[in-house]
């Protein structure tokens, strides 16, 4: 992880730890807008708390879920009206403040040009991608409910599966970082 992303990985999970579920909520909808906050890190962390009996384990998924759910709408809704070349201008001038390129977004068009809605469901499991995927998604103006059902699916496992991990681990809750880093590189 960069300097420049220790304090914000600092901010995100002291919002959690000191807000509690709305904090995972908030967190989990700026990871789907602005890609370098890491639910790698920010679920296993409420995985921990949830062994401190801080959280409990259905509460935590839920409200990450809800979080990375409100993103991909917000992300969605970004694609459905900024489509094509607005969209690309708009990545070019702005786009390096949230990590994102051009090349991020035809990656992830490629995705859902190759596996259509599906790729939405696959996607939540990829990182960078899982954001992305939502873009495209609002630029052919898929149905919603199906975007909805996709998306609520493939991010329960995925959020469901980093929390486990956090209370497998308990108080080595950071050591998933450089593991998911591992996987993370393979899929890039």
């Amino acid at each position: 992880m960069t300097e420049l992303l220790v304090p914000l990985v600092k901010f995100s999970l002291n919002l959690i730890s000191s807000v509690g579920y709305p904090g995972i909520v908030v967190v989990m909808a700026l990871e789907n807008i602005f890609p370098p906050i890491p639910s790698e890190v920010v679920m296993p962390f409420s995985g921990f708390l949830i062994t401190q009996g801080r959280f409990t384990t259905v509460y935590a998924i839920a409200a990450g879920v809800l979080g990375s759910v409100v993103g991909a709408l917000i992300l969605y809704g970004f694609g459905a009206c900024f489509r094509g070349e607005r969209l690309r201008s708009f990545l070019e001038k702005y786009g390096k403040y949230a990590f994102v390129s051009t090349e991020d977004l035809d990656t992830a068009e490629h995705y859902f040009n190759r596996y259509g809605d599906w790729a939405v469901l696959i996607a939540r499991v990829i990182p960078i991608i899982r954001s992305i995927i939502s873009v495209p998604a609002g630029f052919v103006k898929m149905g919603i409910a199906k975007f909805l059902s996709l998306t609520i699916l493939g991010t329960a496992i995925w959020t469901t599966l980093l929390t486990y991990s956090g209370i497998i681990l308990g108080e080595n809750w950071g050591e998933i970082g450089p593991i998911l880093q591992k996987y993370e590189n393979v899929i890039l």
